[in-house]
């Protein structure tokens, strides 16, 4: 593969062949000149080769020049003009591209210059984890980087200085230019800059702590109805959720062992909230999230079950072994009558838990579990699902048949014989062979419509029980 088609990086001592940025490596830190073999080798270290120390004729100017500076930036910071200001200032100062990054890497603020003709492939690749110092790795040890990395690739360089509140690294700070041509200057601007974009991240966390407690003290209020219609109208306002219906509840939590913290649920829920604020309010109750979603009047619980799917799909891709289990409420055109909606959404998902089908569950759609999932933790039911299926169960949980599943697959296609053996991947002939056998070991007779309803129950009897029932 030609070298503009892949990018190869030393950096961390890893390689990534088929990233979209269109560079090679060079160096994944340069280092003290004194260690040249650390060079070649790629060892990492805070300090960049040229930054040489302040001698006593420069400087009284530069502390000057990094006094200014800093009031220059913390004037942006109190008259609150935000991150993509501060951005605008570092890149005035030092004359370079720059790019302020989130946690996770998504870009908060991005300045290019005129130079950098490939800026989306290198902004494509910073977004990599792979392509920070191995001294950023560890979020939580970033406190100990006390000045700006130094990374050169073929096309390009950065300094990089982690942003630290608390501890731990909240962000990332970084210039950008053609070439490694940095000096002390831009080391401090790197540094004053990761400074005050700490002030505003902190600033931003106090604004989000507060609107969480607003979105969460009104779902509360909504749910327990300790408010007026007209009280929750205005709160919503407040809140930024539209004011009008219809609206819809779901609710959501871990299922099963290796469950991850609740935390973790919060945060990819927040996330998602983020793009759709006038639509979206979520809260944490116990061990649960609570998600207050206003669909457009056309789609309805559809359009909140999309939602919910892409939820879905964020949580599997982060945390694979792990099932979330969601319900989701019928719409209602009040926020009062939300409290309808939870309780419905509760039900769907105390579903799921038990079905684990591993997809949002609709309450419209729940169909005869309605009625069959209050009976759940009670012997009956249990009861009535042995009582019909007997000898099937037994020779399933000894792993002798597939014939229940073959029974589901059955009725679900309606009786159909070549769409129920084309679901199983079975010939006719075999489906034929398997629906006598559940004759022979069970007594049923499938043709009788009594007794077809009498299956179809116990299949779903069976299914919310069989946790509880060995399982």
């Amino acid at each position: 593969m030609q070298a503009a088609q892949q990018f190869n990086c030393c950096a961390n001592g890893r390689h990534h062949n088929s990233l979209p940025l269109h560079l090679t490596c060079t160096c994944a830190n340069i280092v003290a000149t004194h260690d040249s073999a650390a060079q070649c080798k790629g060892k990492p270290s805070p300090r960049a080769a040229f930054f040489q120390p302040m001698n006593a004729s420069n400087d009284s100017a530069l502390l000057i020049q990094q006094l200014e500076r800093y009031q220059t930036l913390l004037r942006l910071s109190a008259d609150d003009q935000g991150i993509e200001a501060l951005a605008h200032a570092l890149a005035h100062d030092s004359h370079k591209a720059v790019l302020l990054q989130d946690k996770r890497l998504q870009p908060l603020a991005q300045i290019p210059t005129a130079d950098l003709t490939n800026w989306t492939d290198i902004l494509d690749a910073f977004q990599s984890s792979g392509y920070l110092p191995p001294e950023l790795a560890d979020r939580k040890q970033a406190h100990l980087v006390r000045e700006p990395l130094l990374q050169t690739f073929e096309t390009c360089a950065r300094l990089v200085m982690p942003i630290v509140t608390r501890g731990v690294a909240r962000g990332y700070v970084s210039l950008i230019a053609r070439a490694p041509r940095f000096d002390a200057q831009d080391r401090l601007v790197a540094m004053q800059g990761a400074l005050v974009a700490a002030i505003e991240m902190a600033k931003g966390k106090a604004v989000s702590v507060a609107e969480k407690k607003l979105r969460g003290d009104l779902i509360q209020a909504v749910l327990t109805q300790a408010i007026s219609e007209a009280d929750a109208m205005g709160w919503a306002e407040r809140a930024g959720l539209r004011k009008t219906g219809p609206f819809v509840a779901m609710t959501m939590e871990w299922s099963g062992r290796e469950a991850p913290s609740l935390r973790r649920l919060e945060t990819i829920v927040n996330g998602q909230v983020k793009r759709q604020r006038a639509r979206l309010l979520a809260s944490a109750r116990e061990n649960e999230i609570v998600v207050v979603y206003a669909p457009s009047p056309e789609w309805g619980a559809a359009e909140a079950e999309h939602w919910a799917q892409t939820l879905l799909q964020l949580a599997h891709a982060e945390f694979p072994k792990a099932h979330l289990a969601i319900g989701i409420g019928r719409p209602v055109a009040r926020l009062l009558e939300l409290r309808t909606s939870y309780r419905e959404a509760a039900q769907a998902m105390a579903l799921e838990h038990r079905l684990q089908h591993r997809k949002p569950q609709v309450y419209a759609n729940l169909g005869v579990y309605r009625l069959l999932l209050p009976l759940a933790e009670t012997n009956e039911l249990r009861a009535f699902a042995t009582q019909v299926l007997g000898r099937l169960i037994a020779d399933e949980r000894a792993g002798k048949t597939n014939l229940l599943e073959t029974l589901r697959v059955y009725f679900e296609r309606n009786g159909n014989v070549a769409q129920t053996a084309k679901a199983l991947y079975i010939h006719r002939n075999t489906l034929l062979y398997r629906l006598d056998r559940v004759r022979e070991v069970s007594a049923l007779d499938l043709d009788d419509a009594e007794t077809r309803l009498q299956v179809q129950l116990a299949l779903r009897a069976y299914e919310l029980t069989r946790s509880e029932s060995g399982r």
